[in-house]
């Protein structure tokens, strides 16, 4: 994916560009978002709030020289922080306001992010389509193996069978990875 390609494309207002580029870095901006804070409503909305303000704003977005994606995970972060800002916390909530990393530590933790995301795209790529569609809505839409059937009109058990498959095909080269995922699908 060219992604200075996507990105001037957004800035001359093209809709393909956009959906491109959310479809490209969803994934990683969540998992980064989770980092900041585990609430995973406000990574959502915050992502959500981010996007709309990419299109509002895609005149007057900067010409990048590094990758847009380290862009974006500075604006959700950014977003992120004004979400948890006026919400009205408590005096435990305070406690779990993420403090402000030193720039490398914030680097290392999108390469980090973006790293897994290219390695779990790439791996993902391999299965087939319908372990790739259970896989995303177990583990990413966060459905459980009843609400997946419903979803796509099987068999609990085939949902079952077909998550196992794509587990055991994604495990060889992913297995570190793999414990990143499911620690995200409680």
């Amino acid at each position: 994916m060219d992604t200075h390609k996507i990105w001037n494309g957004i800035k001359l207002g093209d809709s393909d560009s956009f959906l491109a580029l959310y479809d490209a870095v969803y994934t990683a901006l969540f998992r980064y978002g989770l980092k900041i804070t585990s609430d995973r409503e406000v990574v959502k909305e915050s992502i959500h709030i981010l996007f709309c303000d990419l299109w509002e704003r895609r005149e007057k977005l900067p010409a990048l020289n590094t990758d847009p994606r380290y862009y974006l995970f500075v604006w959700l972060k950014r977003i992120i922080f004004k979400q948890r800002a006026t919400q009205n916390l408590s005096l435990d909530d305070l406690f779990d306001v993420p403090v402000e990393d030193s720039i490398e530590a914030q680097k290392i933790a999108i390469e980090e992010t973006l790293e897994r995301d290219d390695a779990l795209g790439r791996a993902m790529s391999k299965l087939t389509r319908k372990q790739y569609r259970y896989i995303e809505l177990k583990f990413f839409h966060n459905k459980s193996y009843e609400e997946i059937a419903a979803i796509e009109n099987a068999a609990i058990r085939t949902v079952y069978n077909v998550v196992h498959e794509a587990i055991k095909k994604l495990k060889g080269s992913l297995t570190v990875l793999i414990v990143f995922i499911l620690s995200f699908s409680k």
